[in-house]
């Protein structure tokens, strides 16, 4: 077998163990739990772990033994989000949403069917800035629910049938067929809204911000206690960040229509056959 083959080999394994972390929730593994998920070898599997340790790429615990993922992913995740070529033009844009509406405001990305948060900011007395680079749940929250009513039919499809809907709060989908007309309605409305579902007394909206050739580029984002999103408010925030939203999307070179909002907005309040 030639050196590249190896080599091929190597990332590809590598790639499977990072999986298994990310599909355990990054709980620590020992070498035989990852060598009997994967079916490798326990020696390979130790070789491997004990080179990218010296990385700082997993860290091995000496009480347990065991492995998790190294600080030096964090440094890469946070250098890829400081250096994402479309935050330049966004971040000015959420410190201004941030400032002017006092909701935490944010945008994220859809990679390998995952929404990834670049940036969230929050300004109360003081402004904070929080770089998260985490993933939130597709079914629940607003970012989720944006970058699926977005995709194309076969690409949304094929998630959904993966989709675990995990329950929440009493709001979140657990109906696979009621989720699906829910992103219809987001398609057809412009934005998404995240009503107690992810969390109970918190409601988020996300807004598209589109590239050039009309694709969904980032989930704009506002979010914050329902006393502060109130019924009489949403139609105020839904203007505000898909007005926000689209002009970014014409920083961004698109020159479509703006999205038709519906002339009443309102949450969805509990998912129930009579809300479609």
């Amino acid at each position: 077998m030639s050196n590249d083959e190896l080599r091929y080999r190597a990332f590809k394994d590598l790639g499977r163990i990072l999986s298994l972390f990310e599909l355990n929730d990054a709980e620590d593994q020992s070498v035989s739990d990852i060598a009997r998920a994967l079916e490798m070898h326990a020696s390979k599997v130790s070789r491997m772990l004990r080179s990218l340790e010296v990385q700082g790429l997993f860290e091995r615990h000496l009480d347990t033994g065991r492995y998790s993922i190294g600080a030096r992913f964090l440094q890469m995740g946070l250098l890829y989000a400081l250096k994402h070529p479309l935050r330049r033009v966004v971040f000015p844009h959420a410190e201004q949403t941030a400032r002017d509406l006092r909701l935490l405001t944010g945008w994220a990305i859809f990679k390998n069917d995952k929404v990834v948060i670049v940036d969230r900011l929050r300004y109360g007395d003081d402004p904070a800035m929080h770089i998260l680079g985490s993933e939130v749940p597709l079914h629940s929250t607003a970012y989720g629910k944006l970058f699926l009513g977005f995709l194309p039919d076969e690409e949304r499809e094929r998630i959904l049938e993966s989709l675990n809907l995990v329950v929440f709060t009493p709001r979140t989908f657990t109906d696979k067929d009621l989720f699906r007309k829910e992103l219809a309605r987001i398609k057809g409305q412009g934005y998404a809204l995240d009503d107690e579902e992810t969390r109970e007394g918190i409601r988020g909206i996300a807004a598209p911000i589109l590239d050039a050739h009309g694709a969904l580029a980032v989930a704009f984002s506002v979010a914050g206690r329902t006393l502060d999103m109130a019924d009489k408010r949403l139609p105020e925030l839904v203007k505000y960040l898909t007005d926000k939203a689209f002009f970014i999307s014409r920083q961004l070179g698109y020159e479509g229509r703006v999205i038709d909002r519906p002339q009443k907005v309102r949450a969805r309040g509990r998912p129930s056959l009579k809300e479609f």
